[in-house]
């Protein structure tokens, strides 16, 4: 793989927005709840053309209301073809406005930081941003979600001002069916706009996983990802542990 599209592919990694119910890309408009508190703890192993990373990420969210949320979100490259490191951290909110029948809508706006090492390509070096509109609709044991989202995204290198997009969207969509009260399937599919401004095909890729909630309090969940073109990530297995408290 070409030493650019390493590090696009990184980039990527390094500013994707937070998601939660891991392993799925998708997020769905699901929130704590007044006072009530979240931490997710995930890895991901991912392979594309020969090279390899491993990313951890660690996530807390804080329900401030009944419908918002806050949360602080930090990436971690432990092994990348250009090295360890971590990415950019973000702070973010999500706001349930609608709920009606099943459906419900939200809002995830989402600031990222300069922690990541842009030489590397584990960051952008400036600050950037993102937003994503959510939706869920939830009947017996199915819940289907959506997400339409735009990055915002600020380089301080000279080369990736000139070869990198500085707005990206991405959609994707997801469901779970649950054979019980601890055990969940879930699906996930998605589509997203290249970093590279030379390349015209787009990542998209497909989702298959398990999550085992043996109490009220914790989830565990394990996930395989693949690459629908060679522009994403051609497989990434990754494992969770959320605490809900």
């Amino acid at each position: 793989m070409k030493k650019t599209s390493c590090a696009a592919w990184l980039l990527c990694a390094a500013i994707a927005p937070a998601y939660a119910a891991h392993p799925l890309v998708t997020d769905d408009t699901g929130v704590q709840g007044a006072g009530h508190h979240q931490l997710e703890m995930n890895t991901d192993w991912a392979r594309q053309a020969g090279q390899s990373s491993h990313i951890g990420t660690f996530t807390y969210t804080y329900g401030v209301t009944e419908r918002l949320d806050l949360f602080a979100n930090v990436p971690h490259f432990f092994a990348s073809p250009t090295g360890s490191g971590m990415g950019d951290a973000s702070l973010g909110a999500k706001w349930r406005f609608h709920e009606e029948s099943g459906l419900s809508l939200a809002l995830k706006p989402e600031f990222f930081s300069t922690s990541g090492n842009p030489e590397r390509g584990q960051g952008t070096g400036r600050s950037s941003a993102a937003l994503a509109l959510l939706g869920s609709y939830e009947r017996g044991p199915w819940a289907w979600h959506a997400n339409v989202g735009l990055t915002y995204s600020r380089y301080a290198r000279e080369e990736d001002i000139q070869s990198r997009r500085s707005k990206m969207w991405r959609t994707s969509a997801a469901t779970w069916y649950a054979l019980d009260e601890q055990w969940k399937l879930v699906g996930d599919v998605g589509v997203a706009q290249n970093a590279e401004r030379a390349n015209r095909t787009w990542p998209a890729y497909a989702l298959l996983g398990v999550i085992w909630s043996p109490n009220d309090t914790l989830d565990l969940d394990v996930g395989y990802k693949a690459g629908l073109n060679k522009a994403e990530a051609t497989r990434q297995v990754g494992v969770g542990v959320t605490l809900h408290f």
